[in-house]
């Protein structure tokens, strides 16, 4: 075998290594990030709950506010996250 099939194999060995970790720790990711939108995001779909707004308002209203604050505390979160926080806070206080 030559050199550069050595350091070839081994940093494809390394790559594949590196992405199980990050696949693994992404999970965890999320749930901090989750758990740092949570109490803004109920705050604000228990406000937007009891307004006139259609349900695609409320929503728009309540993924804007909680992407402000996202930005605003420097937390980065894709859209869909936000979209799943929103979720979860209206699943919480249906159940309330």
């Amino acid at each position: 075998m030559n050199l550069i099939a050595i350091i070839k194999g081994f940093f494809s060995s390394l790559l594949r290594k590196f992405k199980a970790f990050i696949a693994a720790a992404l999970p965890a990711v999320k749930q901090i990030i989750i758990a740092q939108l949570k109490d803004i995001a109920l705050e604000t779909v228990k406000y937007l709950a009891v307004t006139d707004l259609s349900n695609e308002e409320k929503r728009s209203e309540a993924f804007k506010k909680i992407k402000e604050y996202a930005v605003l505390k420097g937390i980065v979160a894709k859209d869909s996250l936000i979209n799943t926080v929103i979720e979860l806070a209206y699943q919480q206080i249906q159940g309330e």
